[in-house]
C-alpha cells in the first residue's frame, strides 16, 4: 500500500467516528451558517501580480521528514506569518500522520486574522467539506489522486457553488491536470511532492506550468526555497505553499520575508490583461469568454452604436456566470459611462452586478473620488483621450485603480479604431496601472505590448463584423497575440491606484 493510500485507509475510520457523533444533517447545517459569514476570499487573496503570494503553512510533522515544529502555538504562528506578509494561511489538519487537528484552524480563525485559511488535509466526503466550513475555513484542499471524477466534482460544486469557499484542487501529473480542469477547477496546486513516493521534484511544476488553461490560479507546492519561488513565478505561478521552511526556521518571520522579497531591480514577467469592449450580445459574451478575456465591457452610453441596456446586460452576465460555474471563474465584468450622474451608475452597477466601472467622458477628478466612496468595491477604469500636448502628471491625479489610454476624436466615445499615443502611454504606465485602447488589433498589439508595457490592453472595433457585433475568430487571433507577448512588470512598484 502506498502512502497516500494508506493515510486515506486511516483517515475513513476518522471520518466514521465523526460521524456518530454529528449527522451529515447537523454538519451541514453548521458549515452553512459559518460559510455564510465567510469575508474572506482565497483565490482573490492570490490573483495579484503585484507581489509573491506565499500560502505560509503550519505544519508540526511530515511522514516523510518526522517532527518539524512538535511544540509550535498555532496562533502565534499564525499572527507572525501574517505580520511578515504572507497572503493566506495552511493549516495542516490530518492527525495521524501530520499530527494537526482541526482545532488548529478553529483557534487561528477564532482571534480574526485577515488573511484566509485553507484546511489542507485528506478529504474525499461532503461531511468532511461542511466539516471544514463549520471550523471556519475559507479554503479546502481537493487531491485529484484521491478521487474519482464524480466526487472531484461534487465536492468542488459544494465547497465553491454550494458554500463561497475556494477548492485548491491539487495535480501532480498532466492526467491529473486534465481531471482537475474537466472537473471545473480554476485554482490548481501543483505538488512537486509524489504523494505515492514522496519523492519531491520542482520540475512537476515547470513542466505542468506549460499545459495550464492560461485563466487558471496556479500553485505551486512543496520544496519551495526562494530562488524557485521565482523562477516558478515567471513561469506564470500565483501563489506558493510554504510549510517547512518556515516551520524548521529560527525566525520564522525572517525566512518568511527571504521568500517574499525582490531582489534589488528585479521585475518578474507578468501576463497583460485582455478587456474586449462594446458586447452586445449572449454569443459574443461567450465567445470572448472562450477566446480567453479577462475582461468584457458593456457600454451604457445611449449615444454609441454599441449601446445595451442595463437589464439586458444583467441577463447575459447571469447566463455566462452561470455557464462558467460561478463569479470568481467568469471574465470581470465592467460597464462603460460616459458623464452619468454618480447615483445612476451606482444604480446600474448593482443591476448589472459589474465588477467594475469604466468612465468615457469628462469626469473630473472630484466625480472620481466621489464615486469611488460610493462603489468602493468596484474596479474604477477612467479612460483618457491623450492628446499631444496632455501632461503625464494631469493623468496621474485621477483616484482610480487605473488609467485607460485611448485615441481622441471629438466627436466619438470609444471604438474610434485610431491608434492611441503610445509615447504618452508609455510614461504613464512607469507610475501607474495603465489600459491601452484605441486601434489595436491582433496585428499590432505584440508591438503595443513592448512599446508601452501597459497593465491591460482593450480592444473594440478590430475584432468587429460591423458596431456591436463580435468575430469569434478576431477576438481569439487578439487574446492569443497578447499572451504569447512578454514585459516586464513596470506597474509592481506603482505606489498610486494600486
Amino acid at each position: 500500500m502506498d502512502f497516500l493510500s494508506e493515510i486515506i485507509a486511516v483517515k475513513k475510520q476518522r471520518l466514521a467516528a465523526a460521524k456518530t457523533r454529528l449527522t451529515l444533517e447537523q454538519i451541514r447545517d453548521r458549515g452553512r451558517a459559518r460559510a455564510a459569514e465567510n469575508n474572506l476570499n482565497f483565490a482573490d487573496a492570490l490573483r495579484s501580480y503585484s507581489g509573491i503570494n506565499l500560502i505560509a503553512e503550519f505544519k508540526r510533522r511530515s511522514p516523510s521528514k518526522g517532527k518539524i515544529n512538535s511544540h509550535a502555538n498555532p496562533v502565534a504562528m499564525a499572527q507572525l506569518y501574517e505580520s511578515a506578509g504572507a497572503a493566506a494561511l495552511s493549516v495542516l489538519t490530518e492527525e495521524d500522520y501530520f499530527d494537526g487537528s482541526l482545532e488548529d484552524l478553529r483557534l487561528i480563525r477564532e482571534v480574526s486574522l485577515p488573511l484566509p485559511v485553507l484546511r489542507k488535509d485528506f478529504i474525499f466526503d461532503e461531511y468532511q467539506v461542511y466539516e471544514s466550513a463549520w471550523a471556519g475555513a475559507n479554503a479546502l484542499l481537493l487531491i485529484v489522486a484521491a478521487l474519482d471524477d464524480e466526487t472531484l466534482r461534487k465536492l468542488r460544486l459544494i465547497t465553491e457553488d454550494e458554500l463561497g469557499m475556494s477548492a485548491l484542487v491539487e495535480v501532480h501529473t498532466k492526467s491529473e491536470l486534465d481531471r482537475a480542469v474537466n472537473c471545473g477547477a480554476r485554482v490548481i496546486g501543483v505538488n512537486n511532492r509524489d504523494l505515492r513516493t514522496f519523492k519531491v521534484s520542482v520540475d512537476t511544476s515547470l513542466q505542468l506550468a506549460k499545459v495550464a488553461p492560461r485563466d487558471a490560479i496556479l500553485i505551486s507546492e512543496s520544496g519551495l526555497t526562494p530562488d524557485t519561488v521565482r523562477q516558478l513565478r515567471a513561469a506564470g505561478y500565483r501563489g506558493f505553499l510554504v510549510g517547512e521552511a518556515l516551520m524548521r526556521a529560527s525566525d520564522p518571520a525572517k525566512a518568511l520575508r527571504e521568500f517574499i522579497q525582490e531582489p534589488e531591480g528585479y521585475r518578474p514577467p507578468r501576463s497583460v490583461f485582455v478587456k474586449i469592449c462594446g458586447i452586445t450580445n449572449i454569443d459574443d459574451a461567450r465567445a470572448a469568454v472562450s477566446a480567453g478575456a479577462d475582461m468584457l465591457g458593456f457600454n451604457f452610453y445611449r449615444p454609441s452604436p454599441r449601446f445595451i441596456d442595463p437589464s439586458s446586460a444583467a441577463e447575459i452576465v447571469k447566463a455566462i456566470r452561470a455557464e462558467a460555474g460561478g463569479k470568481n471563474r467568469c471574465a470581470s465584468i465592467i460597464g462603460v459611462f460616459v458623464d452619468e450622474s454618480i447615483e445612476n451608475v451606482s444604480q446600474i452597477a448593482d443591476e448589472a452586478d459589474l465588477d467594475g466601472i469604466q468612465l468615457h467622458g469628462e469626469e473630473i477628478v472630484e466625480y472620481c473620488r466621489r464615486l469611488k466612496d460610493v462603489c468602493p468595491q468596484k474596479f474604477l477604469i477612467k479612460a483618457l483621450a491623450a492628446r499631444a500636448n496632455d501632461k503625464v502628471e494631469s493623468a496621474r491625479r485621477y483616484p482610480a485603480d487605473a488609467i485607460m489610454i485611448d485615441a481622441f476624436d471629438a466627436k466619438l466615445r470609444g471604438g474610434t479604431g485610431r491608434i492611441a499615443n503610445w509615447s504618452f502611454a508609455h510614461e504613464l504606465a512607469q507610475r501607474r496601472r495603465v489600459f491601452l485602447a484605441g486601434g489595436l488589433s491582433p496585428e499590432n498589439v505584440g508591438e503595443a505590448i513592448a512599446a508601452v508595457h501597459p497593465y491591460g490592453v482593450d480592444v473594440c472595433s478590430a475584432v468587429e463584423t460591423e458596431p456591436g457585433r463580435k468575430s469569434a475568430k478576431r477576438m481569439k487571433e487578439f487574446v492569443d497575440a497578447v499572451r504569447s507577448s512578454k514585459l516586464q512588470d513596470e506597474t509592481a512598484s506603482a505606489g498610486e491606484g494600486s
